[in-house]
């Protein structure tokens, strides 16, 4: 059998038209990902389950080839995301966990921390649980997707969970948050796509609050083996850290300058990030970011 690469969370390996899976150290990340892919088996968009082990916390899976992802490649990644999300519903309430609702808290801790006025945007960030039953595969990254010719498909589902898909489609406007890779989707592609997801699924909603929801997650400032309960928000005031394509301070940034637009769905969390851009802007050196231009893995 042929190792592949993977993370440090689990060992792969290709065996002709077959993939071998074992999961370490994490019995419910292992239970996530096969409850996720039975679950999701019907929508043809993750590969088949062929075989498991519940003992050695491995999973034998049907093995996807994949073809070199088009130009528009976001546009399949967001029907593919529609279809994944779409897998499950209240009646499946219990079978994986809930969603995290985020806590606003260290951010504006770190805000203040910032010398920024919160202007009475705690209000706006007193998220509550959506309510939704989305299978949401929970780190929708360029390099868990696959393409084909009936578009594209997705593997490593070891953080699955229900709730709101609208926080994994908003990943083409706030930078692929939980990714190695932050990228900046144009805005012709980026609207193309969420046009492919809600047509998918025959809805529409507004995206500003998933975005917002990303902002204050201060654990999308790390990969996820440092994501270990640290207020992270305060950590980057004092310091910066790369992780691959940019920093952490870099990542905010950019998070920042997306909500700052959303003057007319949240006034007050927008004019407090845009207050926080320029306090940012001043004390600390600019990051730029990629733009999604072709695949990045």
């Amino acid at each position: 059998m042929e190792l592949l690469g993977s993370s440090q969370r689990s060992r792969v390996w290709a065996d002709g038209d077959r993939i071998v899976k074992q999961v370490i150290g994490d019995a419910a990340a292992f239970t996530r990902e096969v409850t996720a892919l039975r679950l999701a088996a019907h929508t043809g968009v993750v590969p088949r389950v062929l075989d498991v082990d519940e003992d050695a916390r491995t999973v034998v899976l049907e093995r996807l080839r994949s073809d070199p992802p088009r130009e528009d490649w976001v546009v399949d990644y967001a029907r593919g995301l529609a279809r994944l999300h779409a897998a499950t519903g209240p009646e499946h309430a219990g079978l994986l966990p809930r969603q995290e609702v985020p806590d606003p808290t260290p951010f504006l801790r770190f805000a203040r921390a910032l010398d920024v006025e919160i202007g009475g945007a705690e209000d706006e960030l007193a998220f509550e649980d959506t309510g939704g039953f989305d299978l949401l595969h929970g780190d929708p990254c360029p390099g868990n997707d696959l393409y084909t010719e009936r578009g594209a498909r997705f593997v490593d589902l070891e953080g699955a969970c229900l709730g709101d898909g609208l926080t994994e489609l908003v990943y083409l406007r706030i930078g692929f948050p939980t990714c190695a890779a932050v990228t900046e989707t144009p805005r012709e592609l980026r609207e193309a796509a969420e046009q492919a997801y809600f047509e998918e699924r025959g809805c529409s909603a507004g995206l500003e609050d998933a975005c917002v929801r990303w902002l204050v997650q201060g654990d999308a400032l790390v990969q996820r083996a440092d994501r270990d309960g640290r207020d992270h928000l305060a950590r980057v005031v004092d310091e910066d850290w790369t992780w691959y394509s940019t920093t952490a301070r870099g990542r905010l940034m950019y998070r920042t300058r997306v909500v700052a637009t959303f003057t007319e769905t949240h006034p007050r969390t927008s004019a407090l990030a845009r207050r926080l851009l320029d306090r940012m802007n001043l004390i600390w050196e600019p990051r730029p970011i990629g733009t999604v231009r072709t695949h990045v893995s």
